[in-house]
This record gives structure tokens, sequence and C-alpha cells, in this order.
């Protein structure tokens, strides 16, 4: 028998705190396994029924898991699971990142050694499954409507933690990091540099670039250009603009970079891009789009 998996993709990239990469749900087959393998990003699995072993490589250490139970992934951290043989277990999973994850995550209590989150009521009576499956079911929604439910996912996982954690709701470096983010929504579309924003910040550029790719898991370069591209989407989406208009919007006084960086990003063209996007909106009545 194969597993019976269904997922879906948030591609509103604009949200920098906390943001859904992709979510879904999976009925596995017996002894179905995944790993051991690195991800980028935090990857957490909730058990509806059933169970399954969830292995910490780096840790040599396994831990056998039942319904009502979950594991977090963090990002560059080697794990792998596998369902029971007798009783294969079915989950709902959510990738996500930003600026907050981490930190709510050690709220959570499952930063530590352990990654395992353990709560008291039924598997399918918590709000932390009621959320998971609420943006499972929902995801034509707007993105405003499945951020908002990712928060209260987020929510509902301190609250039902063993063992909450009291951290520091912001450090110097969250600020420095937020201020940074904040000039590049309000300046993206002029000619501004890494320089501009270390400035900004008040701080020295390569210390800025350094402080900003821990946090961020990219550089303040990749950050922008990415930033600029998915601003490019709005407008292509929601205007009848030139791609050269469109390239100058966001930050490009030249239109051929602009088309280069999309394709480097995309895999297509600004212009095919837009095609796509018509085209698919023809099969759906509410997309899943930035309000």
């Amino acid at each position: 028998m194969s597993n019976n998996a269904t997922f879906h993709i948030f591609n509103n990239h604009s949200y920098v705190d906390l943001y859904p990469i992709q979510f879904g749900k999976e009925a596995c087959e017996s002894l179905h396994s995944f790993g051991p393998s690195i991800k980028q990003h935090y990857l957490f699995h909730y058990i509806i029924s059933g169970k399954g072993t969830f292995f910490q490589t780096e840790k040599q250490k396994e831990y056998h898991l039942n319904a009502g139970q979950g594991f977090l992934i963090p990002p560059n951290t080697i794990c792998s699971y596998e369902a029971d043989k007798d009783d294969p277990w079915t989950y709902i999973w959510i990738e996500l990142d930003g600026l907050k994850a981490e930190h709510y995550f050690k709220k959570a209590h499952l930063m530590d050694t352990e990654y395992i989150f353990t709560q008291p009521l039924p598997p399918t009576e918590n709000d932390v499954y009621k959320e998971m499956e609420y943006i499972f079911q929902h995801y034509q929604l707007y993105s405003a409507n499945i951020i908002a439910h990712v928060y209260l996912f987020m929510d509902a996982l301190i609250s039902l933690a063993t063992n909450e954690v009291n951290v520091p709701e912001y450090t110097a470096n969250d600020l420095y990091i937020t201020e940074a983010l904040q000039y590049i929504e309000q300046h993206y579309a002029e000619n501004i540099c890494i320089e501009d924003i270390a400035a900004h910040c008040h701080l020295n550029r390569s210390y800025f670039s350094r402080l900003f790719k821990e946090n961020m898991n990219m550089t303040p370069q990749q950050f922008l250009i990415h930033y600029r591209l998915i601003r490019s989407c709005d407008l292509l989406k929601h205007t009848n603009d030139s791609i050269a208009s469109i390239a100058e919007a966001v930050g490009y006084s030249n239109q051929f970079n602009f088309s280069a960086a999309f394709k480097k990003f995309f895999n297509q063209s600004p212009h095919s891009w837009k095609k796509d996007y018509v085209k698919s909106q023809q099969h759906m009545k509410k997309p899943f789009d930035s309000q």
C-alpha cells in the first residue's frame, strides 16, 4: 500500500517574523521512513493516529511516539523518522521559518536536546491539532488568514507545552534585524545597498552582514533581492504594468537585470510567470495570495 500524502505550498514570502513554507498530511504505510536528512527550516510533525519512531542521528537517540505527540526538526539538525510496522502513524506537518520562529519554539520547550512535544489531551481535541488542521483545510484563503492561524498554532504549542521556557521577547540582535527589515520594506524601490542598511542600523557593514546571515539564514543582499522579486510578483498579479515599469518600481534601473534575477529565482521569465498565474486563477475562486 502506498502512502496517502497531500501537501500545499505557501507562496507569499513577504512576511518575515513567522511564516509557513509548506504544510501537509500523510497516512504512512508500514515502516515508511524518511531521512536521515538536514532541513533548512523548522519542520514540525503532529501524530494524529498510530505510532512511529523519531531518530536524532547526531545524538544517537530514538523516541517511540504515539498519537497526540509531535516532534520538531530544527534547521541544520540530522534527524529521521519511521512509521510503526503494525500501527503506522498518520501525521500532519508544517514547515515554517522566520525571525521569531526559534524564539517561539524555545518558549514551547522544543529547542533543547529532545525536540519532542507531548500534551495531555486527546489527539484531535487540542488546539495544536485544530490549528494545524485549519491551515491544512483552508490553504486557499488569503495569506493574512493563514499567517494568523500560524500564530495561533504557535500559541497553542506554547500553552500545551509540558514546561514552557521563559525566553526574553527581544534581544539586541532581534532589534537590529527588525530595524533592517523595516528599512528594506520602506526603501526597497530605491537604489539602496547593504552599506545604506548597515548605516541605518548604526553598524559596521561586516558585522551587520554576519549578524543578518546568522539570524535570517541568508545574506542581506540575498534578502534584498528576494524581497524585491516577491514585490514584483504582487505587481505582476495585480497590474498590467510593463516589465520595465515593474523593474523600476522594485528598485531595478535595468529591465534586463531584473528579468535575469527573476528567472534565476523562479526558473521562468516575468512574462511567463504572469501567464501561469493568470491561468491558475481560472481554476481557483480564492487564490492563495497576499491581501
